[in-house]
């Protein structure tokens, strides 16, 4: 699946997201604005870099469309023990979209952060091994240097 991520102007509340699924169909959908990467950018990263094929960008390639799979989020976090994965990449989301404000922490640091990100979304504790932080990590980084400096109408293309 081809992911298209497009800036919109600064006065725009969201920017675009497209994806073009290997049979023809499209799904698209906003990403609300972030002051660092959209939200959307940590799924992704997170999801391909770990080959994880059960949370968002999964479903959208599977033929899902954003509302359902936004509901099936909201739906996970009112009840997290049906679909655990996805409250934990929630977590894992907040703990990296922190570390853009913050700083990266040691491993064994982060670990300690994810484990309370975990537990706060009342999942198991999801466990990465320092070689997979790294790659989401470097992944993230590349994502970003990629992403900042487009400007408005500009799209930046991954492959899912």
């Amino acid at each position: 699946m081809l992911v298209c991520f497009t800036k919109n102007t600064p006065s725009d509340s969201a920017d675009a997201l497209t994806c073009l699924r290997k049979d023809g169909t499209r799904a698209k959908g906003e990403m609300p604005k972030q002051a660092i990467l959209p939200n959307a950018a940590f799924h992704f990263v997170i999801e391909t870099t770990l080959a994880w094929r059960d949370g968002f960008f999964g479903q959208i390639a599977d033929g899902a469309d954003f509302a359902s799979v936004t509901a099936k989020f909201q739906t996970a976090k009112k009840s997290p023990a049906k679909i655990p994965r996805l409250r934990q990449i929630e977590a894992l989301v907040a703990c990296l979209a922190a570390e853009q404000w913050g700083g990266a922490s040691e491993p064994a640091a982060f670990a300690v952060k994810l484990a309370a990100a975990c537990k706060k979304e009342r999942v198991p504790t999801l466990a990465l091994t320092p070689d997979e932080l790294t790659r989401v990590r470097v992944t993230l980084r590349e994502f970003g240097a990629a992403w900042r400096p487009l400007t408005p109408g500009q799209t930046l293309e991954r492959k899912f």
